[in-house]
């Protein structure tokens, strides 16, 4: 039987590219997300190999979706590796961002990664048979961006989970790595990248001479959780083309010169901004 891997955050746009390198791979993937609609979407664009795909719908801020979610998969087999890729991001100030939004951000960022990791290593520690944990965190984990703090914060909480993992669940023989992908040209960073003079500007920042695409994110995950990496656990991988080399990329500049009256205007691409 084929390997079973399991993709949290399967129907955005990186998670189905994680789903279908597996695939390709000839895994079997279970695929994770938050609703039932969501969830059958990625069935719907991989359904050439249905017959390796399964889909599930789990809101992993919930423990019973979580629980519930994971029994279903153990049905299914114990699965060799878990890709916890599922996670949420919202601009906002730190005067301004309201307890809510800050709570989301813990509870899908770091919570919900806890609760979906831990039930992957119960199930692989109970099968006695190792197994891989990616997290996909962020270079904003060991970067700073304004008005992105609440994201900051909770993908750099997510390094020390990594390595508490990594260092308490060795002993069953499973691994535990983190990921932090840069500017990944996807739909959702679509309306930024298409500002006038921002994607020029970024890829000028980029050493590698491009943006990341979800398939380096997935190739760099099959790495890790492939034998080749065999000796790898603890760590955390940057695909970022070099860009946190520089710091994270500013999206939005402050205007500190005036005291008490700061004012916010665009980062990349302020050159080519109209006056």
């Amino acid at each position: 039987m084929s390997d079973l891997v399991v993709v949290t955050g399967a129907a955005g746009e990186l998670g189905r590219a994680l789903v279908g390198h597996y695939l390709s791979l000839g895994c079997r993937v279970a695929a994770l997300d938050r609703t039932e609609d969501q969830a059958a979407s990625v069935a719907g664009a991989a359904d050439h190999q249905a017959d390796r795909l399964r889909v599930f719908a789990a809101d992993q801020t919930r423990p019973e979706d979580v629980d519930r979610a994971w029994t279903a998969i153990a049905g299914w087999g114990v699965p060799r590796a878990l890709i916890a890729n599922a996670g949420y991001a919202k601009f906002g100030g730190f005067l301004d961002m309201p307890a809510a939004t800050f709570r989301r951000h813990v509870d899908v960022n770091l919570t919900g990664t806890f609760l979906t990791c831990q039930a992957a290593a119960r199930l692989m520690a109970r099968g006695r048979s190792g197994g891989s944990i990616v997290v996909v965190a962020s270079n904003l984990a060991e970067n700073h961006a304004d008005q992105v703090g609440a994201y900051c914060v909770t993908k750099a909480a997510l390094l020390p989970l990594v390595r508490t993992m990594a260092a308490e669940l060795g002993v069953y023989r499973i691994r535990a790595n983190a990921l932090l992908p840069g500017v990944v040209d996807t739909a959702m960073t679509a309306p930024m990248l298409s500002a006038e003079g921002v994607r020029d500007e970024l890829v000028g920042l980029t050493p590698a001479g491009r943006l990341g695409t979800p398939s380096d994110v997935a190739h760099a995950a099959a790495f890790l959780t492939s034998e080749e990496a065999g000796w790898i656990t603890g760590a955390a991988l940057t695909v970022d083309g070099g860009q946190g080399i520089y710091g994270q990329p500013r999206w939005i500049a402050q205007d500190r010169s005036v005291p008490f009256e700061p004012t916010w205007g665009p980062g990349l691409g302020a050159d080519h901004q109209p006056t």
